[in-house]
């Protein structure tokens, strides 16, 4: 190939990439938080609330992108959340509590199955993919207030490098809030 047609198909890779980016933050009115990287710098996390205020009843979400920064593909990562409302950590549900190995006395462990859903494909270097979660799911918001949430990603590539199961490979987003609104009467 020539060194005219490398750059010209640079320059397409570079547009292609360009507008992927600009619709699809188009796409979205969240306010994201800015990236965090692991150490070893493998992955890179950003977090948005689409809405921050949501009146009480209502699920609030969360969305995190995870870009890879590896040499590798990665695909549906490890992940822990983490929210703290005004009076500490809001009630957890069952499926968090397990998830965090804080059963409550006599709650049954979730089973492991060795399945790991795959809902974001497989992304190669420089790539990122965003997966969206309904809180509710992980707690119960019964308390108006300001709330913060973060989340914890496992950095797959990063512990491959090393070969070492170590708590330095969780990479924790920046945290963003939101608040819950109690009902006007």
């Amino acid at each position: 190939m020539t060194r005219l047609r490398m750059s010209a198909l640079f320059v397409a890779i570079v547009i292609v990439i360009s507008a992927r980016s600009i619709s699809i933050g188009a796409l979205t009115t969240a306010q994201t938080v800015p990236s965090a990287t692991s150490k070893s710098a493998t992955i890179s996390l950003s977090i948005a609330v689409p809405n921050k205020q949501i009146p009480m009843g209502q699920k609030p979400w969360v969305h995190l992108t995870v870009t890879n920064l590896g040499r590798e593909e990665i695909a549906y990562p490890r992940d822990r959340v983490y929210v703290e409302g005004p009076n500490g950590e809001p009630p957890t549900t069952y499926i968090q509590r397990a998830i965090t190995n804080r059963l409550k006395p006599g709650e049954p462990g979730i089973r492991p199955t060795g399945f790991r859903p795959h809902i974001a494909p497989k992304e190669w270097p420089g790539h990122s993919f965003t997966m969206k979660y309904d809180l509710s799911y992980f707690y119960d918001f019964k308390e108006p207030g300001k709330y913060t949430v973060y989340i914890d990603v496992w950095d797959e590539l990063a512990s491959k490098a090393d070969g070492k199961t170590n708590t330095e490979y969780w990479v924790r987003s920046p945290v963003a809030t939101f608040e819950v609104q109690a009902p006007t009467p």
